[in-house]
């Protein structure tokens, strides 16, 4: 075939697109857990604190 050959092998990515891919993982996984973390327990105290009006129980 001309001299070309098709590299199939699973892991034929160069490393720097692994590791931008991780690290976009990474990234992702820590915001979405900062996320839940910051809404189940905001740590405002203050009842008039935005963050409160939203886990009222009456919504």
């Amino acid at each position: 075939m001309n001299g070309m050959s098709m590299d199939v092998r699973p892991f034929s990515a160069d490393p720097l697109g692994w590791i931008i891919a991780i690290a976009g993982a990474v990234v992702t996984l820590w915001t979405i857990l900062f996320a839940v973390r910051a809404m189940v327990s905001p740590g405002e105290t203050d009842p008039s604190h935005p963050k409160q009006l939203i886990l009222k129980d009456d919504r």
